[in-house]
């Protein structure tokens, strides 16, 4: 019989023991990035990387999917918060970037990199500092979003959390899922066709070719997957800024997560951001956690050895 101990376990993700959040045996890695620096309707995202974590030590490790703990397999190592600056959100921007760059350059380093926001605004950082440190990867972008993100600019700044997908799409191609609200200039630039693709949320259907188009685009490629939590129906996520009416449900965001995994090379890096907590109610925090060590357990059980 194992000897029982006086304290909890380390404040990390899923509570794991502290040889199993190791960075030298962990293969997952989470970055918290408590940024709320551009929102414009409701804050309170820079609560959200401490609340995911917080749920994450309620989840079951157990997965039915899986027929064990992946967790306790691959492993997962909470990295300290990083440090935020309200000042200039190009320079945080450029902390995002510095900080994925250093994590995957590293040695030793993630095979798969989970980022927790924190706005939207960090994805444009996490996809640069992916490409940064690892250019040899042929890189695409799938993002889920109540809202096209495609503004150039947003109340006079380029790095608003409303130009997530545009800053992204200047660094690889973007395949869009669940948007709902869109301006006119941004559906313009849709119709284009161009550099990014969209499913809008009554797209998202039971039985519908999109999940195969998405599976074509990721198909052999190395992904960025970037969630923001509004893109997601409100009556299971409500706790975010910007709610929208519609959108995905648990079910099918699990759907997008499957066929991105099986399908793709690879997927070093992903975020989940704009979940803004509300006080009280636990679910949407849960529900975060919960799709954290998902996504995390259906990319590295594609790959059982370190590459």
């Amino acid at each position: 019989m194992s000897k029982p101990t006086l304290f909890q376990s380390p404040w990390n993700f899923l509570a794991l023991p502290a040889e199993l959040a190791d960075p030298g045996r962990a293969r997952a890695w989470v970055l918290p990035v408590p940024y709320d620096g551009t929102t414009c309707y409701g804050a309170g995202t820079r609560n959200g990387p401490a609340a995911i974590i917080a749920a994450s030590r309620q989840v079951e490790r157990f997965d039915r999917e899986f027929g064990g703990e992946p967790g306790l397999e691959f492993g997962v190592h909470t990295m300290a918060s990083l440090r935020v600056v309200h000042s200039s959100p190009a320079e945080m921007e450029d902390r995002v970037i510095r900080a994925v760059f250093g994590a995957l350059s590293g040695s030793p380093a993630p095979d798969v990199l989970a980022v927790l926001g924190g706005e939207h605004s960090i994805s444009a950082g996490a996809v640069r500092g992916l490409v940064k440190a690892r250019p040899e990867l042929d890189v695409v972008a799938v993002q889920i979003d109540a809202h096209a993100d495609l503004a150039t600019e947003y109340d006079g700044s380029a790095y608003s959390h409303a130009c997530a997908a545009w800053r992204i799409q200047e660094v690889c191609p973007v395949f869009l899922i669940g948007v709902r609200s869109l301006s006119a200039a941004e559906n313009k630039f849709l119709r284009r066709g161009m550099r990014v693709r969209a499913v809008f949320a009554e797209e998202t259907t039971p039985g519908g070719r999109w999940l195969k188009d998405l599976a074509r685009f990721v198909k052999g490629r190395d992904v960025f997957l970037t969630i923001d939590a509004d893109g997601l129906d409100p009556s299971i996520m409500p706790a975010v800024g910007t709610p929208e009416p519609g959108g995905l449900s648990w079910e099918t965001t699990l759907k997008v997560a499957r066929t991105i995994c099986r399908s793709a090379r690879s997927v070093p890096v992903f975020d989940l951001t704009e979940l803004s907590p509300i006080g009280g109610l636990t679910a949407p925090d849960f529900l975060c956690a919960r799709l954290v060590y998902k996504i995390l357990s259906l990319s590295l059980t594609q790959k059982k050895s370190r590459q």
